[in-house]
């Protein structure tokens, strides 16, 4: 089910506002109002050569707003006069297994997300919280990367070099915030990652630990991505993280999933497409799902505000009870499936719902397009993780400030916010 295409805000890092605000104010006001105290101790732990972690942090969170793609533009740029140290000190810090960078992450997303929340408290009618589950291709060009592979590409409909992301957000309607992540490779049908036997000898690999924070990142590479997207977020329900939905794309909508949700969180309820070949029951008789709308005819409906056809259904799916629409939109040919297991949710909130999925849609894409998302082409994995890491920071820092100032989208302020960088430096 695409997204209706005439809605505006299709980014939320491009187009932004005019405004003279100095992006060295943003972040004063930013360091002002957080406690980044345990932040600073997580980064004591990768004191090396007697430099202060934090300010090496500090450096490669303001990158994307200096306009430097990496590291490397960083040395060859004006601002390497600055430095008192060299490139290495940045390379061998983005490397470093102890760096716990999913704990550091949840420290500044949490405390980013309890302004928002005293932001949304000032605001009337609260609509519900939702977590969204979802996953893009992040490609490389690179065959000597640590756990690299070639994976499907949806988009496209083809193999690519690259990893997963799989990425748990939250959004209340109006800002989504990424929480966290995994990556994820695919066997292949051979079992090698869809790569030659010479380009897996040349991979690079390190020895981990477990004592080290990467090491379970490590072990979420190859694990199933349901698993793993169970886990995040039974992470951050106990994390404290309080929403009233999951949104999912038909690819998390099965029997596990849905049961397991119920088993983390009695009052989260899932909001999904399901793929019509699966089989479900109604009024005790079994159908191939994309066979109801020719069954059951008489119980088309149409809705005049979303100008589409439908028919609503409580239904069973393997144990689960759950309240089932089949959708065909105006100008479409085929129906589509789409399911929640609140059953007393009507069809208008269930689709009103379900667009909010669109927000992890648009923050792939604004990362990919204005954060350098896909920009890390280190071989170690540890770097990767910490370079996915300071890229949700940065967008979690805009949707702050976006949602202080209610502006339409916050795409202007970083690309305004960028040039003022130019001149003035964050670089201590």
């Amino acid at each position: 089910m695409q997204h209706n295409k005439t809605k505006k805000n299709l980014s939320e890092i491009k187009n932004y506002c005019e405004d003279s605000t100095k992006l060295l104010l943003i972040f004063k006001e930013l360091l002002d109002v957080l406690n980044l105290t345990y932040i600073n101790k997580l980064f004591s732990k990768s004191k090396q050569k007697g430099i202060d972690a934090k300010n090496v942090f500090q450096i490669l969170f303001s990158l994307r707003f200096l306009d430097l793609k990496n590291i490397q533009q960083l040395t060859i740029s004006g601002y390497s006069k600055e430095l008192c140290f060299k490139k290495d000190v940045f390379y061998e810090f983005m490397k470093n297994p102890l760096i716990d960078w999913r704990k550091i992450v949840h420290l500044f997303g949490k405390q980013i997300l309890q302004l928002i929340i005293k932001e949304s408290e000032k605001e009337e009618n609260p609509f519900p919280k939702f977590l969204i589950l979802d996953d893009s291709l992040v490609a490389k060009s690179g065959r000597c990367i640590e756990f690299i592979g070639k994976v499907y590409d949806h988009c496209l409909h083809k193999y690519a070099l690259g990893m997963k992301l799989l990425t748990l957000g939250y959004c209340d309607s109006k800002s989504f915030l990424p929480l966290d992540f995994s990556l994820h490779n695919e066997p292949g049908k051979k079992g090698n990652r869809g790569l030659r036997k010479k380009d897996l000898e040349k991979q690079y690999s390190k020895e981990r630990h477990e004592n080290q924070a990467s090491y379970q990142r490590v072990l979420e590479v190859s694990k199933d991505k349901i698993t793993t997207a169970l886990s995040l977020l039974a992470r951050a329900v106990k994390k404290g993280i309080q929403a009233d939905y999951i949104l999912v794309d038909s690819w998390f909508v099965n029997e596990k999933f849905m049961t397991e949700v119920r088993k983390i969180k009695k009052q989260l309820f899932v909001i999904g497409l399901m793929k019509t070949n699966r089989i479900i029951t109604y009024k005790k008789k079994n159908h191939k799902a994309s066979l109801i709308p020719e069954i059951y005819r008489k119980k088309i409906k149409y809705s005049r505000k979303l100008k589409c056809h439908y028919i609503p259904l409580l239904v069973d799916y393997k144990g689960v009870e759950i309240k089932a629409f089949w959708i065909k939109m105006k100008g479409q040919q085929n129906w589509k499936m789409l399911v929640t297991t609140n059953t007393s949710l009507s069809f208008i909130k269930t689709m009103e719902y379900y667009q909010i999925r669109w927000s992890i849609e648009v923050f792939f894409k604004d990362c990919k397009q204005n954060l350098n998302l896909n920009g890390c082409q280190s071989v170690d994995f540890d770097a990767h993780i910490a370079h996915f890491s300071i890229v949700f920071m940065n967008y979690m820092t805009l949707a702050l400030r976006k949602r202080i100032d209610d502006y339409e989208t916050i795409g202007g302020l970083f690309r305004h916010l960028k040039e003022i960088l130019l001149e003035e430096t964050l670089i201590p």
